[in-house]
């Protein structure tokens, strides 16, 4: 079995099996050495090894996303910044009229705030949401009790 031996320029690490080379942390610029070899070679110029760097795919950036992905964290590596961006993609946005609505009607007792509590509790929203149109919802059966009372 062969053995391998690479450095970053200055230290030499080895001897590795293919197998634990893969594993390691190279680029193809890695000065690798096996026995056979007279000098040491760029890690992109040893045959067995281009398989390595043929399957590290592109970083990711945002305009690369695909809007149906749920996504919680993306870190993107710009001019050796980290930027954090955290999001849901896919989930729809609540309207804030819709919102305030649905709370006003929730506290006039109608059956309309709770219509529109259930839906954002129930639908394809965020998980911010989601709460908002439970609360409206109860609010709203609160609210009938209430009225139903008065009457």
């Amino acid at each position: 079995m062969k053995k391998y031996f690479y450095s970053n320029g200055q230290d030499k690490e080895g001897p590795v099996t293919l197998e634990e080379l893969k594993q390691k942390d190279i680029t193809p610029k890695t000065l690798i050495w096996y026995e056979g070899l007279d000098d040491w070679k760029e890690a992109e110029n040893v045959y067995e090894l281009r398989e390595i760097f043929e399957l590290k795919p592109p970083p990711i950036s945002v305009e690369n996303l695909n809007v149906n992905t749920t996504i919680d964290t993306i870190s993107i590596d710009s001019n050796k910044q980290s930027k954090k961006i955290s999001s849901t993609l896919g989930l729809k946005e609540a309207s804030q009229g819709w919102i305030i609505a649905g709370f006003i009607f929730s506290v006039l007792g109608g059956f309309l705030g709770i219509a529109i509590g259930f839906n954002y509790a129930f639908g394809n929203y965020k998980k911010e949401t989601k709460r908002l149109g439970w609360i409206m919802a109860i609010i709203g059966f609160f609210s009938t009790a209430i009225w139903k009372s008065i009457k």
